[in-house]
């Protein structure tokens, strides 16, 4: 295993150790199981396409941090998120948001996914077309997890 094989490992092993830790005493169960499905579903198509379609490394980043900022916002609930009271408490505010964290990279993570595989797919070059195109993925996307959420 090489260098750049080493790191994918060792987030997907990170991910795995922070969902059992995450999952022994959630606040609410239901709503650990729902925040962290889009993790149970993501981590498997990762593994599965990692030989033949690898993602860049800015990409796999992006997609641990949003697992743990999904996972966390599972175990704990969204408002009650230490990090996002410290965030709270250090910038003045009224309310915990965390949820603000959650929700960019939910319109991050989507967009820079459909952009890499929409470009190396071939299937758009890039240009205003490819721009609408992550739009509109990344509105459906965060369409569908709200309704089911």
């Amino acid at each position: 295993m090489n260098k750049n094989e080493t790191w994918p490992v060792i987030g997907s092993m990170l991910i795995l150790a922070c969902l059992i830790l995450s999952g022994i005493r959630p606040y609410d169960r239901v709503t650990w199981v729902l925040e962290i499905f889009p993790v149970i579903l993501v981590l498997p198509l990762l593994w599965g396409t990692y030989r033949r379609f690898r993602l860049s490394s800015l990409l796999y980043f992006l997609i641990f941090l949003h697992a743990l900022v999904l996972i966390l916002g599972g175990a704990y609930s969204y408002a009650r998120v230490p990090l996002g009271t410290f965030i709270a408490e250090l910038l003045g505010m009224n309310r915990n948001p965390y949820d603000k964290i959650g929700h960019f990279f939910q319109g991050l993570v989507p967009a820079i996914a459909a952009r890499e595989i929409l470009i190396r797919h071939g299937i758009v070059k890039r240009g205003k077309m490819l721009f609408f195109l992550v739009i509109c993925i990344v509105l459906a996307i965060s369409a569908a997890y709200e309704l089911i959420e």
